[in-house]
């Protein structure tokens, strides 16, 4: 059929971008509420001094605020039941994230839920709908890596069942994302790196995704232009503000692609293989992206090929895969010694095959995948038996 292909384009009312700008968190958050749960992870915002610079422009603000403090990497869905009973306490008008995707996950569904009465497993696992309006979210990111606060999703983990997925809905895009830079100098280098690869794997996979759309493509194609040739210097050195800027804008506009585009095969794997070991998603995403690329070009090649013009490695599709083989080398990827210290029986392939079947993200990858091809690419890239 002629013409281009339909999207839509969920965005933050107010997108705030630009080194120092977190100090405008308390007037961006008094517009939304006057009391305000703001979650964070466990610690290193804190250390780092940026706490305080937020209570205290909150307070400038007149907003009333609770801290919601140690969400971990990779949370279990019971954090968010945790965070809105600290909602409860202060009735909450708006709740705060600032954190890494993780943190920006749990706190985007305590505001989505905040006013259910279910606990929040009932709506990961479709059990029980969402009938009620949510909290305006204002969403921070200390690191480059997920788009989180820009997408209207929140992914988490049930523990019992071993799965890792989505929450999705309106009510679970931000009100406002502030992106600064700056909250990301502190995170340290393997952080850097891991969520780095996550953010271009999130670039390229929109790119080449089958929802994807001239707009999109904009987006990922810039948002790569802006992450190449920054990661691996804001892993060598933290502190060099121009790499890091070029990261955040690049995470944050690549975040923009995949909300209306979505992700792909290398996002399918990578939930149910990051929890069978245990692995940080950004480290899996980047140990399957180049398996992932190579499955791909019979489809893929030729947007394959214009990446790598777009980021000056080349001018064809192989060359953008020995890229990022040799980029994923150069910030410190290697195979994980938890593979190899507990090899995956039949019963966690069979897991990881039939959650990574059932993903929306691998329903968009640009060609599809049967049980076999996954099958193949575990036992290419995990070693699974």
């Amino acid at each position: 059929m002629a013409g281009l292909p339909p999207f839509v384009s969920p965005l933050p009312a107010t997108l705030v971008f630009g080194s120092g700008k977190i100090r405008e968190i308390g007037k961006v958050t008094k517009a939304l509420g006057g009391r305000a749960l703001v979650v964070i992870g466990t610690g290193s915002l804190e250390k780092a001094g940026h706490l305080a610079v937020v209570e205290a422009a909150l307070k400038e603000a007149g907003v009333e605020c609770r801290v919601f403090a140690g969400v971990p990497a990779e949370p279990a869905v019971e954090w968010v039941d945790r965070g809105r009973e600290a909602l409860a306490l202060i009735d909450a008008e708006v709740v705060v994230g600032i954190g890494g995707g993780s943190v920006l996950d749990v706190a985007k569904a305590i505001a989505a839920l905040a006013r259910e009465d279910q606990p929040a497993l009932a709506y990961h696992r479709g059990e029980a709908k969402v009938t009620q309006r949510g909290l305006p979210i204002v969403a921070a990111p200390t690191t480059s890596g997920t788009g989180a606060e820009v997408t209207p999703n929140s992914v988490l983990t049930d523990a019992e069942l071993h799965v890792k997925a989505s929450l999705r809905g309106g009510d679970l895009m931000p009100a406002a994302a502030i992106v600064d830079p700056e909250l990301t100098v502190a995170c340290p280098p393997d952080v850097t790196a891991y969520s780095g690869l996550d953010a271009i794997v999130q670039a390229l996979e929109t790119y080449v995704s089958r929802g994807a759309s001239p707009y999109s493509d904009a987006l990922a194609l810039r948002a790569l232009e802006l992450m190449a040739p920054a990661l691996g210097t804001a892993v060598r050195d933290g502190a060099n503000l121009e790499a890091r800027e070029r990261m955040a804008l690049g995470s944050t506009m690549g975040g923009m692609a995949l909300a209306c585009a979505r992700l792909g095969l290398v996002h399918g794997l990578a939930h149910p293989i990051g929890h069978v070991w245990a692995l940080p998603h950004g480290f899996v995403c980047g140990m399957l992206m180049p398996a992932v690329m190579e499955f791909n070009l019979p489809v893929a090649a030729g947007k394959y090929a214009a990446a790598a013009k777009a980021i000056g490695v080349g001018d064809d599709a192989e060359e953008l895969v020995a890229w990022f083989k040799a980029l994923a080398a150069e910030v410190g990827m290697k195979r994980p010694a938890a593979i190899d210290a507990k090899p995956m029986t039949a019963e966690e392939e069979q897991l990881i095959v039939e959650q990574t079947l059932a993903s929306g993200s691998t329903k968009h990858n640009p060609r599809t995948a049967e049980e076999g091809d996954v099958r193949a690419m575990l036992r290419e890239v995990v070693g699974a038996r």
